[in-house]
């Protein structure tokens, strides 16, 4: 009998496209035509002259967003985006082809039921906000997806494949990692623990030497981060930690800014982080998509051909949840869920996997009706679609342009030769996003104070813009600004700080609003001028609001509620009740529930016109 490659060839390109073009489409028409918030602006200036992001650096990330420079259509923002929509499609075609062989080597599921099935896990699971996501927006995630799945597909390959089958997919999971290794390593360091379970086959059927050839690949993979130090020896735009000695080299890629996250100094116990991460789970992929998981992983344990792959499914989705809960876990943050996506696949194919006994059964009950299995597992493939409408809401930035409308008050507005003083991390990502793709404001200068400790950074500064010495080394060394340096600097520059709870209430005096920030008083400016602040004020967020729109995006009412209540704060602090109740109330209809806020509005009941308030009580910590 003669085997026909094309046809095998063509089968596979057909499932791959249904696997991957689906969400593939999905995932273009709702990607972000502007940057989103978090760290999306930065991933855009890293992409746009292929710069260095903030520690590990993510220097494969840099270079595969920035491919994006080669599509001739669109803002860069959105070119972006579109790689990682491709990114997260080339992550559903692996994710398919990884249940396909764990369905078909366990023997428990019927050769009709596979594909089906297989396909409804897939779309379950890209359909999810936490795969949806990623895949829309500027960010490493969708890449990591896409290089964890490959390398799962790959080793799953192997592990099937007996003893008489082909070794080189060990090798291509192993470059898979390394590359994942220089993008997002603590995600790709969790996925050595349940690939062991695969591993241990692998080496009694082939020995160590494939191991010493796979262990070269990974390295091949890791050299990737030798692009750190060489790009940051041209001092391009972005350069977080200038990686140009080893020490600068090793601060950046160990991430030594970012492991106090792992220390006991976590508020809520783990516990409490693990059981926001299940429900976070439930409310993502519903509650009884975990239920049959749960079923799956059962009937997975209990089928001997099957048990390895049952420990290794069930080992990644234990290490990728406790991972995730060991850091902590913010509601409503879609970087907090992206650590789930690998997670989401365990229960993909648990839940497959059950579905496919029971049908299995099923057709096996009535060998009379031999189409009833496949029917009623292509109508469970359709039926997995409803994934996808689920999450619409919750995902879709196809008319998001939240940023970009910020960005006139963050940015573009500013007068000329302006100093901000920020200490948002997602004003700092935005406007060095907005800047890198729009190149219109060369003559601002944004100091990010929370990234004042990244080596080199402030001497940076301080290089291009010399009068800014004597208020970064006393910040530097006191931690917080100082009075008489920013009117130092005010009188030779316009300086704008961006309102904080880092900012002393004793500073409020020679501060008014302008824009999205507080602009530092001078000598020549009038009390009516003051005034006229006060009410521009208040036609600023009119107008934003209105440019907006409704429904609120989550992470820009995270903004919202934010500069609300520093405003508030200000306000009260300076005695203009008028500015502090309008404040409060624009916080609490975005929060009803923000328990400052409310302090705030019962203090301001009873507080006299034009007199300042103690607003210690009601500041964050």
């Amino acid at each position: 009998m003669s085997f026909d490659h094309r046809e095998v060839l063509s089968r596979n390109v057909i499932k791959g496209l249904l696997a991957g073009g689906l969400p593939f489409i999905l995932y273009v028409y709702t990607a972000s035509g502007y940057a989103h918030w978090l760290d999306s602006g930065e991933f855009v200036a890293a992409a746009a002259e292929f710069g260095i992001s903030h520690p590990p650096g993510h220097p494969l990330a840099s270079l595969v967003l920035g491919s994006a420079n080669l599509f001739p259509i669109g803002a860069l923002s959105f070119r972006v985006a579109l790689v990682c929509c491709l990114l997260g499609a080339v992550a559903a075609v692996a994710l398919f082809s990884a249940f396909e062989q764990t369905f078909r080597v366990s023997g428990a599921i019927r050769e009709p039921l596979i594909v089906p099935l297989s396909l409804a896990g897939t779309w379950w699971v890209a359909g999810s906000q936490a795969w949806w996501f990623q895949a829309v927006r500027p960010e490493v995630y969708a890449l990591q997806a896409a290089l964890l799945c490959v390398a799962i597909e790959r080793l799953l390959c192997v592990a099937t494949s007996g003893r008489d089958g082909d070794v080189r997919p060990l090798y291509h999971a192993a470059l898979a990692i390394g590359l994942a290794l220089a993008n997002h390593h603590y995600l790709a360091l969790l996925a050595f623990v349940p690939a062991a379970w695969l591993l241990i086959g692998v080496w009694a059927a082939w020995g160590c030497r494939p191991f010493a050839w796979s262990t070269g690949f990974l390295g091949a993979g890791l050299l990737t981060y030798l692009f750190l130090p060489l790009r940051a020896l041209s001092q391009p735009f972005l350069n977080l930690g200038d990686p140009t000695t080893p020490s600068r080299f090793m601060w950046v890629v160990s991430a030594q800014a970012f492991q106090k996250s792992l220390g006991p100094e976590r508020v809520a116990p783990f516990r409490e982080h693990l059981a926001d991460v299940i429900v976070a789970m439930g409310q993502d992929l519903h509650l009884g998509t975990l239920f049959l998981g749960l079923l799956g992983a059962y009937f997975m344990l209990r089928v001997r051909a099957a048990r390895k792959f049952g420990l290794f499914w069930l080992t990644l989705w234990l290490v990728y949840t406790v991972g995730r809960a060991l850091l902590g876990f913010v509601h409503g943050n879609p970087d907090a869920l992206a650590y789930f996506m690998l997670a989401y696949a365990s229960v993909g194919v648990f839940g497959g996997f059950a579905i496919g006994v029971v049908l299995s059964a099923v057709a096996e009950a009535a060998p009379r009706r031999p189409r009833l299995g496949p029917a009623l597992g292509a109508i469970i493939a359709m039926a997995s679609l409803l994934q996808f409408a689920r999450s619409y809401d919750d995902t879709s930035l196809a008319s998001f342009a939240d940023t970009d409308v910020f960005d006139d008050g963050l940015r573009r507005s500013l007068p000329a030769r302006a100093v901000v003083l920020a200490h948002n991390p997602s004003t700092i990502f935005r406007f060095w996003g907005g800047e890198a793709e729009e190149l219109n404001r060369p003559d601002i200068t944004m100091v990010p104070l929370p990234l004042s400790s990244y080596p080199k950074l402030v001497d940076r500064l301080v290089s291009e813009e010399p009068e800014l010495k004597e208020l970064l080394r006393n910040y530097v060394l006191d931690g917080r600004l100082n009075a008489a340096d920013l009117q130092s600097l005010a009188a030779l520059r316009p300086v704008f700080v961006e309102m904080d709870i880092r900012v002393a209430p004793e500073m409020f005096d020679m501060l008014v609003p302008e824009q999205l920030y507080h602009r530092v008083l001078t000598a020549d400016i009038t009390e009516a001028d003051e005034g006229q602040a006060m009410q521009r004020h208040g036609k600023l967020w009119d107008d934003i609001y209105a440019r907006i729109g409704e429904p609120h995006d989550a992470q820009t009412e995270v903004q919202l509620l934010w500069r609300h209540y520093n405003d508030a704060l200000y306000f009260a602090g300076v005695g203009d009740l008028h500015g502090a109740r309008r404040s409060v109330g624009a916080g609490l209809s975005l929060n009803p529930r923000a328990a400052e806020l409310l302090l705030m509005r019962d203090a301001l009941k009873h507080a006299f016109p034009g007199e300042p308030i103690d607003i210690t009580p009601f500041r964050v910590d």
